[in-house]
């Protein structure tokens, strides 16, 4: 397995996961959008091969596979935003199911790149399980997928896609879903780095610093995004084709404890009072995993939560 492909490596998951290979020794491919920055694989950018993909050409995904002929993919490239994907939720059709569709046909039809390929990591979402009881919680690997987002359905059926080619044509398809996960370079758009943000500039300013929230009742699991990337690789390594396997932390932390924590850390004093509340048609309450199957491949997560909330606040502190 010393030959992987990341698709969307540029991305916020995809440059920590490409660190997280080149440093043990991989030889690294991976695709962007036409005109995607590359500022997040500074650090690594040197010893990896970057290319441009339009994920929704099959041709293009065809003439990817064959050219790289990856021992390993992890599939990350995805239209991400919950929120925005009730906007547009064609495109969003288009990216998540219809991009992993190209690539799984790209190895189908290629027979040098399906002999190469020894596993798939797709990469799912825990926003296809919808909204989910208490008594479900934990949730395992078993749960129904009862997504309430285009988001969450285009991902679902990524995942049963996915399936469906692991029984059809036996190809080596790993399926992961992975919960919330957070950290330095996660764009504004998602709660942490949005709140983190905020804060940062609240502090540069004079008089009185008032932090305007919506609805902090959700629950969610998050996991630093080191710790994800790292688990992406125990997976591809000792994860058994034709399983599903967890990502997160295995507790559930409420919104409004992030924003507390988050405002604890800042230089100011900063008073949070409610504003508008959530701009999506559906929410889901609260998401926590059992992560139970991929703490038996030996992966745990490292990274503590005021961590994570630490170095994204001073990430975003040093853009101010």
């Amino acid at each position: 397995m010393s030959r992987v492909l990341i698709t969307g490596i540029a991305g916020f998951a995809g440059s920590y996961l490409a660190e997280e290979l080149v440093d043990g020794g991989f030889d690294v491919y991976g695709t962007r959008i036409r005109g995607e920055s590359t500022a997040n694989l500074s650090r690594v950018k040197s010893r990896i091969t970057v290319c441009t993909l339009e994920i929704r050409s099959r041709q293009s995904c065809e003439r990817l596979m064959h050219d790289i002929r990856p021992q390993v993919v992890f599939h990350l490239a995805a239209f991400s935003d919950v929120g925005a994907s009730f906007i547009d939720p064609a495109l969003v059709m288009q990216i998540n199911f219809g991009g992993t569709l190209n690539l799984l046909e790209a190895v189908r039809e290629s027979k040098a790149a399906a002999k190469a390929l020894q596993v798939f990591i797709n990469v799912g979402s825990s926003d296809m399980y919808g909204r989910v009881k208490p008594a479900e919680l934990p949730l395992n690997e078993n749960q129904p997928l009862r997504p309430v987002s285009p988001y969450g359905i285009s991902k679902a059926a990524a995942d049963f896609l996915c399936a469906t080619y692991h029984q059809a044509y036996g190809l080596p398809i790993i399926r992961v879903r992975a919960f919330n996960h957070a950290g330095p370079r996660q764009r504004p758009g998602f709660v942490i780095p949005d709140m983190a943000g905020r804060i940062a500039r609240l502090e540069r300013k004079g008089g009185q610093r008032v932090l305007k929230t919506g609805n902090l009742s959700a629950r969610r699991d998050f996991t630093d995004v080191r710790d994800v990337a790292q688990a992406y690789r125990v997976i591809a390594q000792r994860g058994k084709p034709g399983e599903i396997y967890h990502i997160g932390s295995g507790k559930a932390v409420s919104i409004q404890t992030i924003v507390d924590m988050l405002v604890g850390m800042a230089h100011r004093p900063i008073v949070i009072t409610p504003g508008a509340g959530s701009a999506r048609p559906i929410d889901v309450p609260v998401l926590q995993a059992d992560i139970t199957k991929l703490k038996k491949l030996g992966w745990q997560p490292r990274i503590v939560l005021q961590k994570t909330l630490s170095d994204t606040l001073e990430y975003y502190r040093s853009r101010i």
